[in-house]
């Protein structure tokens, strides 16, 4: 097993294809979302990206690559040197791993722990948020550090919920509850069926071009009458997915969509695509038409394209709303990961940052019994 720390983008180029290969079909860890991430977030943070090459003499060749820690430095003043994740923050990737295949991921999580490790003065602490259960490197990760005497803690974050999909939408409505699946064949047969109703799925770049403002539009107003900022308020966040959704368009794992009754957008759904899965990440609904139900018609639609492609799941995504177990979506928990390496001033940084969180909180809860 041999390691290369790599610390700037270019050098990983040679690798995209392979880095690809290695994802898993997975869109948040594939090469174009994490590097575009990286171009509109890196700020004045390190790239700590680690690769594990497997070979007798490497020649780190992208054949040899077996293995990649995907990761950046952000210094805090509180934590000191805090080593996250490509993806993280206000994007909400989900699904973020070590990226490997599932038999090497022992090997990798072993040959990144020792590196780790051993190259403890660059790192004081780690940030890996909302780690899904089934996102096994990681924890693997943590589990080899924490035998090398690392504090491990885990924290629980929301859930990520997945609807699994049957062979047809018949099958899919035979899953729902008895009311449930009444409405859905009401709207479906009422509103759907008829020639008020216009389903549009982007397949082209002027198709992108005509849907993107609508889903800006409806997702801030919709956003907005909640007294909330909407993510498109968040240039940055703006930027990276028009950037990220040409590319996912040229790619074939784009699925955005958009639905119109008697001619008006009410409803668009800005989700991505894999072999096996929708991945449901963002949407918008007109609110001044919620009596329409836009946002359970566009649902309708956007599952029933899913099924007819074949996937496995429909992945609602983080968040514990209401309305997914509604349709028969099954939780999987998510956790923080914070590990700390056995060296003096990264425990005192990491117990000192615990004190200031439970005073932090003895404060809050103190100022809500005297607001009583």
């Amino acid at each position: 097993m041999h390691i290369s720390h790599v610390s700037e983008l270019d050098e990983l180029l040679a690798y995209k294809d392979r880095w690809d290969e290695l994802a898993g079909n997975c869109v948040f860890r594939k090469w174009a979302w994490q590097s575009t991430w990286w171009k509109h977030y890196r700020d004045d943070r390190k790239l700590f990206v680690l690769l594990l090459f497997d070979a007798d003499e490497p020649t780190f060749e992208p054949d040899q690559l077996i293995a990649i820690l995907p990761g950046y430095i952000e210094n805090s003043m509180a934590r000191g040197q805090v080593l996250r994740l490509l993806g993280d923050g206000e994007v909400c990737s989900d699904h973020l791993d070590l990226i490997t295949e599932p038999e090497n991921i022992e090997k990798a999580a072993k040959s990144f722990a020792h590196y780790l490790v051993e190259h403890a003065d660059q790192w004081d602490t780690t940030d890996f948020t909302a780690i899904a259960a089934d996102c096994t490197g990681l924890f693997s990760l943590s589990d080899e550090l924490k035998s090398l005497d690392c504090q491990v803690r885990q924290d629980r974050n929301e859930s990520r919920w997945e609807v699994p999909l049957p062979e047809d939408w018949e099958a899919f409505l035979a899953l729902q509850s008895k009311s449930h699946r009444k409405q859905l064949r009401r709207l479906e047969r009422r509103v759907l069926d008829s020639d008020d109703a216009t389903w549009h799925l982007v397949e082209s770049p002027e198709q992108l071009e005509r849907a993107w403002p609508i889903l800006t539009d409806l997702h801030q107003r919709r956003r907005n009458s909640l007294g909330e900022p909407g993510c498109f308020a968040s240039q940055r966040w703006a930027d990276f997915h028009r950037d990220i959704a040409q590319q996912l368009l040229d790619s074939g794992e784009l699925r955005l969509s958009w639905l119109e009754l008697a001619g008006q957008p009410v409803a668009a759904e800005y989700h991505f695509a894999s072999d096996r899965a929708t991945f449901a990440y963002q949407g918008g609904v007109d609110p001044e038409r919620l009596d329409d139900e836009p946002g359970r018609l566009s649902t309708i639609r956007t599952l029933q394209y899913a099924i007819a492609e074949g996937h496995q799941t429909f992945d609602l995504m983080r968040g514990d709303e209401p309305y997914k177990a509604h349709w028969r979506a099954q939780p999987i928990e998510t956790f923080d990961l914070r590990i700390v390496p056995a060296r003096g001033t990264a425990l005192l940084r990491n117990q000192a940052f615990d004190y200031l969180q439970s005073a932090v909180r003895l404060t809050r809860q103190l100022t809500n019994v005297l607001s009583l």
